[in-house]
């Protein structure tokens, strides 16, 4: 996959990093002249100075080509007017919207006439708001976070001394809005569970649930025997 991305701060620089990590290929449009020049020898890809709300840089960025343009600077105006222009010179480009103000998510997801230009509105400051404030409401758990459904994907470690352990699935009483979707044992083989599975003696389970289940299935799933 071919990835251009707009903006090479904090956010931008770990996507391009991991994405190539992946064996993809990217290319990066920086206007400051020194973190350009800084990236260019941080990535194995192409680091352009220059602006992506600019037609001849994108096409200079081969966005015609591009399987994906991520409009990841810290300024909405410009992140929304790139993706527009990038849409426009590729239509079958995927456009990756980031938002800062969660205000100005809410407006462009309502647009009818702009959301036709991007695929994707992401908003990390809504992302890192809503895993602190869970982490603060129900802490302890590894977590992904569902914001706009209300749910959460938690992980947990459990051991000879768990309750929980070598039980069957269907006979954990787990809460409604809740549901087991992976257990792995202690040597870390990955079992995708009925209600028939019994969980190891040592291991992991993750769950999928809203979030007014989680402290009951903390309780459940971290007590020890003979509590």
């Amino acid at each position: 996959m071919f990835v251009v991305i707009m903006g090479a701060g904090r956010v931008g620089y770990l996507v391009a990093k991991m994405l190539e990590a992946e064996g993809h290929d990217v290319t990066i449009i920086e206007m400051n002249k020194e973190r350009a020049k800084e990236l260019s020898l941080l990535i194995n890809g192409l680091v352009i100075e220059g602006d992506a709300t600019d037609q001849k840089t994108l096409e200079e960025a081969n966005i015609k080509q591009a399987d994906a343009f991520a409009a990841l600077t810290g300024r909405d105006d410009a992140n929304l007017l790139a993706c527009i222009l990038a849409k426009h010179l590729n239509p079958k480009v995927t456009t990756i919207l980031r938002v800062s103000n969660p205000k100005n998510k809410e407006v462009f997801e309502r647009v009818e006439d702009l959301k036709r230009y991007f695929d994707f509105v992401i908003s990390p400051e809504e992302i890192a708001a809503n895993y602190i404030f869970r982490s603060i409401v129900t802490p302890g758990f590894d977590r992904v976070l569902f914001p706009k459904e209300g749910a959460e994907i938690v992980q947990f470690k459990i051991d000879e001394n768990s309750e929980v352990a070598e039980k069957v699935v269907k006979d954990l009483g787990l809460p409604k809005d809740s549901l087991i979707v992976a257990i792995y044992d202690e040597k870390g083989n990955l079992v995708i569970p009925s209600g028939d599975t019994k969980l190891p003696k040592k291991g992991q389970i993750v769950i999928f649930a809203k979030n007014n289940a989680l402290k009951e299935i903390k309780s459940l799933i971290e007590k020890k025997k003979n509590e």
